[in-house]
């Protein structure tokens, strides 16, 4: 298994790295260590999501590993991880055909109904990362039912591969409480909900 240090470090970099900031600087300081040691893990009581693969039909908690501005990394007990930008998901580790990064919308593009561009970056079977653009519209859905308080909103997304649905439930305040993103043609879904206390 690659140490969730290592993981953890090479998501930021190739996510943050182009910033430069102090702050991602700092942050990426922190995963410094000798390899096969965990030298960053969740803090005990950090905030925690559902993660679901539908295709896989596994359903498991992740916990919040580190955090820079907007971008979340979220970290599960065998190592995998998660990488959300104010909740929508823009890379994966340790699911095998990973979502390598995605270019996603912001969430004012989502709740303005514009139509917009979607870019995923994932591997094929031969390690190689192809980019699959897509061409988004925004539509209202009907299972708000679900999440009491929220307002569903239906991302339907075509590219050469094919089409895409992704879902998302925004609370009162403006934030993403649950989703259905697509990850990679591998791994297929994953839902992430916010664990309320």
């Amino acid at each position: 298994m690659i140490p969730r240090s290592v993981v953890a470090a090479t998501t930021l970099a190739f996510l943050l790295a182009g910033c430069g900031s102090p702050i991602v600087k700092a942050g990426l300081s922190r995963f410094a260590g000798t390899p096969g040691t965990a030298t960053v893990q969740p803090a005990s009581g950090a905030p925690e999501i559902w993660l679901t693969l539908p295709q896989r039909g596994v359903k498991f908690t992740m916990s919040l590993l580190e955090q820079d501005g907007p971008v979340t990394v979220w970290a599960a007990k065998d190592g995998s991880q998660v990488v959300l930008r104010n909740g929508f998901l823009i890379s994966t580790r340790g699911f095998g055909r990973d979502l390598m990064s995605a270019e996603a919308p912001s969430l004012a593009t989502l709740t303005s109904g514009q139509a917009h561009q979607r870019s995923y970056f994932d591997l094929d079977g031969t390690d190689t990362t192809i980019r699959h653009s897509f061409t988004c519209t925004v539509e209202p859905g009907d299972k708000a039912a679900e999440m009491p308080g929220t307002r569903h909103v239906i991302e339907a997304c075509a590219a050469e591969i094919g089409t895409i649905r992704n879902e998302f439930w925004i609370d009162s305040a403006g934030s993403l409480r649950k989703s259905k993103q697509w990850v990679s043609q591998g791994v297929g879904y994953a839902a992430v909900e916010r664990k309320l206390d």
